[in-house]
C-alpha cells in the first residue's frame, strides 16, 4: 500500500511538473509602463537631435566667425589704402598750395619792384 501511495504522489507530482505556467520573457507591460517607455523613447530621440543641431549651430557659429574676422580684415586693408591715398591727395594739395603762396609771394616781390 506504500508503494501505492508512492506512485500516486509521483503521478501527482508529474502532473503538477507539466502544468507549470510558463512564465513570458518579457512580463506584461501596463498602459502606463508603455507610455513611461515611449516618453524615455522621445526624450532620448530629442536629446540625440538636439547634440546634433548643437554640432551644425557651433560649426555654423564658427564659420561665421572666420568669415567675420576675413571681413574685418579686407576692410581694415581697404581702410589703410584709402587713408594712405587720401594721405598722398592730402600732401599734394599743400604742395601745390605752397607752389600758390610762392607765386604770390614773388608777383608781389615784382609788383613792388617796379
Amino acid at each position: 500500500m506504500q508503494a501505492k501511495y508512492w506512485v500516486m504522489g509521483m503521478m501527482l507530482a508529474a502532473a503538477l511538473a507539466g502544468c507549470k505556467r510558463e512564465e513570458p520573457a518579457t512580463p506584461k507591460v501596463g498602459p502606463a509602463e508603455r507610455a513611461g517607455r515611449e516618453i524615455d523613447k522621445a526624450t532620448a530621440k530629442a536629446a540625440t537631435e538636439l547634440e546634433k543641431a548643437n554640432e551644425q549651430l557651433s560649426g555654423a557659429a564658427k564659420e561665421t566667425g572666420e568669415q567675420l574676422n576675413k571681413a574685418a580684415g579686407e576692410a581694415g586693408q581697404k581702410l589703410n589704402q584709402a587713408t594712405e591715398e587720401l594721405g598722398r591727395k592730402v600732401e599734394r594739395a599743400g604742395e601745390k598750395m605752397q607752389e600758390t603762396a610762392r607765386e604770390r609771394r614773388e608777383e608781389r616781390k615784382e609788383g613792388a619792384a617796379h
